[in-house]
């Protein structure tokens, strides 16, 4: 029963305010109709007889002489035309009042039988009110001289040769259509009122019973219990809220093992996070041993030199200095390059390349000086689509990591195959395999092979970490595996 007060009370409520808004949409739509229709359509006869006159004013009125007062017949067809079409009005006389035409009095004029000695003067009009134009026009509400009764819209111009040009409209054809307009689209506006509300009834009393229903079931709902369902019918908004309660239900109902589901992900995560950790107290041990040796060899030398050593050892001094310096240079150097791959600030210029010609020279120049047997098993014209400088990067951690893992006599190839992706770089060299569950640590920041960590000038263990960046800059994968002599490290290549 209180369910029911309810249900009345909200349709109730729907019907009178739509119903409200559809009265006074009703309301303003009549006074702006009796207020501003008329003056619309007064405005715009205005502007019509303006633009109108405007045709008039580029006609031929070349007369023949002063004695036959004659226009051309063209240009009487174009005036009667503009009379017809637009219920004007139209007259053109000299100025002593003599009308060479007009269109309420034609059957008078000479172009329609009339002798050449007629000669008709135009009415006289008492002008109400009177505005002119920066063109010349003058716009005149007037009122005809022998009734007085008839008000007119009235524009006039002097059109040359001593002529004047006037075009009129009666004011009561304005008033009569703008009253007739109005009183269509009232009777349309309250027809159209009366049917919406029929349908504002119809529609709040079904509207209501859903909503209700549903209020009844939140509230089961908000005190777990789920075993009512919302009955729905139909795809509107309403059913559409049925099913979105019925799917909260369902829902609620198993929010129990999803929160102990959140609370395993979050202990992954927090595991995670501290892994991240122990990675970012990693790194920085790592740079600081890095940046140990080279600091303590350019202090002691530096000291040496300002002991002033013998001149013998002061070139190698120096030499050392430079050498430990460029190679703290070039640690710093890597260092940045890969925090700007990993930040993912580096912006992608992928453009199309001939990787054939890039493999080519850069092991070359790797391998031109080693015992080495380096070769390339590329195809011709093999081109990709990505960024040339990054790629590069990439094939040259991989040369010089397997240069450094090659013994002499041995072999690295590089060689290209066709993938999902595009195409998968390959980087082979002969010697030991890599142990596979170090394999996921080779791609990490400052990782070596050797556990003695010995100095290299030209090694970091940063080159895999950048060579794992530019492949998710470029959304792609790379990766190692051990084969029968060696090992192999891939890189797929996108392509267009």
């Amino acid at each position: 029963m209180q369910s029911g007060r309810r249900t009345g009370r909200l349709w109730w409520r729907i019907f009178r305010n739509v119903a409200l808004i559809f009265l006074s949409f009703l309301i303003i739509l009549a006074a702006a109709n009796e207020l501003l229709l008329a003056p619309f359509y007064t405005q715009r006869q205005k502007q019509l007889l303006i633009r109108q006159l405007d045709v008039i004013s580029d006609m031929d009125f070349s007369q023949g002489d002063s004695s036959t007062v004659k226009l051309p017949r063209a240009t009487i067809e174009r005036l009667s035309k503009i009379s017809d079409n637009y219920h004007f009005e139209v007259e053109i006389y000299l100025e002593n009042g003599q009308i060479l035409y007009t269109s309420s009095g034609s059957k008078m004029m000479e172009h329609a039988g009339i002798g050449p000695s007629f000669e008709m003067q135009r009415d006289e009009f008492s002008v109400e009110r009177q505005e002119k134009l920066s063109d010349g026009t003058v716009f005149e509400i007037v009122r005809r001289g022998f009734a007085r009764k008839e008000e007119y819209l009235q524009c006039r111009r002097e059109i040359g040769n001593g002529m004047i040009a006037e075009v009129r409209i009666q004011k009561q054809l304005i008033t009569s259509a703008a009253s007739t307009a109005n009183q269509l689209i009232l009777l349309i506006a309250l027809g159209c009122c009366l049917v919406s509300v029929v349908w504002i009834f119809i529609f709040a009393r079904r509207f209501s019973h859903p909503v209700a229903e549903m209020n009844q079931i939140t509230k089961q709902l908000s005190r777990l219990d789920f075993s009512q369902k919302v009955i729905v019918s139909g795809t509107d908004e309403i059913a559409q809220l049925g099913n979105s309660v019925n799917e909260m239900s369902d829902s609620l109902s198993s929010a129990l093992a999803e929160l102990q589901s959140a609370n395993a992900r979050l202990r992954d995560e927090i595991e995670l996070e501290r892994q991240l950790d122990g990675m970012r107290r990693d790194f920085v041990a790592n740079v600081s041993h890095e940046l140990k040796t080279p600091i303590a060899i350019i202090s002691g030398y530096a000291e040496g030199l300002k002991l002033n050593v013998n001149e013998n050892s002061r070139e190698e001094y120096c030499n050392t200095i430079l050498e430990e310096s460029r190679r703290m240079n070039r640690l710093v150097l890597k260092i940045l390059d890969l925090s700007r791959y990993e930040s993912g600030k580096m912006e992608l210029h992928p453009e199309n390349f001939d990787f054939t010609e890039m493999a080519t020279q850069m092991t070359q120049r790797i391998f031109h000086e080693s015992k080495i047997t380096a070769k390339v098993d590329v195809p011709p014209d093999t081109n990709v689509f990505a960024d040339p400088l990054m790629i590069e990067q990439v094939l040259q951690a991989y040369l010089e990591n397997a240069r450094c893992h090659t013994l002499e006599g041995g072999t690295v190839e590089v060689h290209t195959a066709v993938c999902e992706s595009g195409c998968r770089l390959s980087v082979t060299n002969s010697g030991s395999h890599v142990d596979p569950e170090k394999m996921p640590q080779i791609w990490q920041s400052f990782y070596r092979g050797d556990a003695s960590h010995k100095r290299d000038n030209s090694r970091f263990g940063l080159g895999l970490s950048i060579v794992s960046a530019i492949a998710k800059l470029h959304n792609t994968v790379c990766g190692v595996y051990n084969t029968e002599n060696g090992v192999c490290f891939w890189f797929d290549i996108p392509c267009k």
